[in-house]
């Protein structure tokens, strides 16, 4: 979802990698699951559905029975995480918040939820990590390196496919951007929900060469140069 806001109002300036220290202790959050109670809009992207498939041991066609719905994300129909509503109208919560404060699917959580409460910003289609210092309701803590904090493994691949996924995002809204019917706007949006997640990657097999064929097959239906 594109952010507008200036640096240096969301972030304490700072440019941060993968090896960078950053004061983000949380002390396994225990006791404090406010992130997972103030309506958050996390969108997923095909990495986070299939990990989400895994998780559940379901077809995402199930998930959105339950705990994933589709929205109009700047143009565009992306899933993202379902709230629940509390009982007597307390604050929702996400579909996968346990009654105890923890997340059911924490070990496979999407990459929004895994770097929090950093963020990435973008520049000339590469992006770097921010600190968001006014999204933790809890901060401060120890210092942890910025690849421990993720806790993805092969890290760069998985940064190249954000960088790739970005981009198709990206040339897809300033393609459709120039498009003034709307008919042709949403299937080219189903489209690429049909392509990415609907059966297109198989939970079963390594996810990267998969995300690479389907975005070069999307690429070349679109038009884009490969």
């Amino acid at each position: 979802m594109r952010r507008n806001e200036p640096l240096e109002e969301i972030s304490d300036g700072r440019r941060y990698g993968p090896d960078d220290l950053v004061r983000i202790g949380t002390g396994d959050c225990r006791g404090c699951s406010d992130c997972c109670r103030m309506d958050p809009l996390i969108v997923l992207d095909p990495c986070d559905a299939v990990a989400l498939c895994h998780a559940e041991n379901r077809s995402f066609e199930e998930l959105l029975e339950e705990t994933v719905e589709l929205r109009l994300i700047d143009g565009l129909i992306l899933p993202v995480l379902k709230m629940k509503e509390a009982e007597g109208g307390g604050a929702s919560s996400c579909s996968y918040l346990e009654e105890d404060g923890r997340c059911r699917i924490h070990a496979l959580r999407p990459g929004i939820c895994r770097m929090y409460p950093l963020g990435r910003a973008w520049e000339n289609g590469d992006f770097f990590y921010i600190y968001q210092v006014n999204e933790c309701t809890h901060p401060g803590g120890a210092k942890i390196r910025v690849r421990k904090w993720l806790g993805i493994q092969d890290l760069p691949r998985y940064e190249a496919f954000v960088r790739d996924w970005h981009d198709l995002l990206t040339r897809t809204r300033d393609f459709l951007d120039q498009a003034e019917n709307e008919k042709f706007r949403k299937s080219v949006s189903t489209d690429l929900l049909r392509r990415f997640f609907f059966g297109g990657v198989n939970p079963d097999e390594d996810f990267y060469p998969q995300y690479d064929r389907i975005s070069r097959e999307a690429r070349q239906h679109l038009g884009f140069a490969v």
